[in-house]
């Protein structure tokens, strides 16, 4: 519950199962997964992540694609209640 990463490699990548975690990878074309909900992240230029959300049947996934569908680099993101990426740490 609660973790946080940080990655800052070339093509780096990460991955967090717990509740509210956090992860910055500053990387160029680096790749973060939160599993947990309730999570935040941020992604270097050309990176990729994943948040995990919940629809009250079942568990879903929204990916963001830095550079694609206004993703900003080194910016927090996180899922809201309809599983779209807001800007901000949850």
């Amino acid at each position: 519950y609660g973790s946080t990463q940080a990655a800052s490699g070339y093509g780096s990548t990460q991955a967090a199962s717990g509740e509210c975690s956090t992860q910055a990878a500053s990387g160029e074309c680096s790749v973060s997964m939160i599993a947990g909900q309730g999570g935040s992240v941020k992604s270097g230029p050309n990176g990729a992540f994943a948040l995990t959300w919940n629809d009250g049947k079942r568990p879903r996934i929204t990916v963001g694609y830095v550079g694609e569908n206004n993703i900003k680099p080194d910016t927090w993101y996180h899922v809201d209640r309809s599983g779209n990426l807001a800007e901000g740490q949850a």
